[in-house]
């Protein structure tokens, strides 16, 4: 019969194996490079889209339904957000921050709705990728490969300090969503103040 201090040990033992073998599956997990990420995240979407295209049901609200499951968890919401505000940011209360956060989140699947709202069954191809200097940044091609026209875009994807890679801007017709906005909220902020900038934001996401 085992003594008190062996029981110990073994059920540390067992502790130190549990940890490790979870630190492991959490160290693959992360390991994932920015293509792997982009395309397992279109592939979930594209077999989304395609029962609603056979069913006729490729509406720009059913669109967004399967971006919110499958797109949105994997954005960085904050980071998008804060670099679109700038150097408003500072200014900026705590609930001010989360409400553009909120509005800005809404505009940028409405970008991509718009994108995927041109999906017909075709194929939803991923291509090359590009890392910044830094290696923190990437930008992954993507085509909706048609039968009479082509839809190109670029995804952008920041690393995470657990080198988790996350979406934070698209890049379409050579239009970047996050500069864009940056210079309308900036011009807005400079303009009206936040609160009316919010409620133009909400008059849009409501239109």
């Amino acid at each position: 019969m085992k003594n008190p201090y062996e029981r110990n040990i073994n059920i540390f033992v067992l502790i130190f194996v549990i940890l490790t073998i979870l630190i492991s599956s959490l160290a693959l997990a992360n390991d994932v490079s920015p293509e792997e990420k982009v395309k397992n995240v279109f592939t979930n979407i594209e077999a989304a889209l395609i029962p609603l295209k056979s069913a006729n049901q490729l509406s720009r609200s059913n669109i967004r339904v399967v971006l919110e499951q499958y797109l949105l968890p994997e954005v960085s919401t904050q980071y998008f957000s804060h670099k679109v505000l700038g150097l408003h940011l500072a200014k900026l209360s705590p609930e001010h921050k989360e409400a553009f956060r909120t509005e800005l989140t809404s505009q940028l699947l409405n970008t991509y709705s718009h994108l995927l709202s041109k999906y017909d069954n075709e194929a939803i191809n991923i291509g090359t990728s590009s890392l910044s200097k830094s290696g923190k940044v990437a930008m992954v091609n993507m085509t909706i490969i048609g039968k009479n026209k082509s839809n190109k875009a670029i995804l952008k994807l920041i690393k995470l300090r657990d080198e988790t890679w996350l979406f934070y801007d698209i890049v379409v017709e050579g239009i970047s969503m996050l500069e864009s906005k940056q210079k309308e909220i900036n011009a807005s902020l400079n303009k009206l103040g936040p609160e009316q900038t919010l409620i133009q934001l909400q008059n849009i996401r409501g239109s």
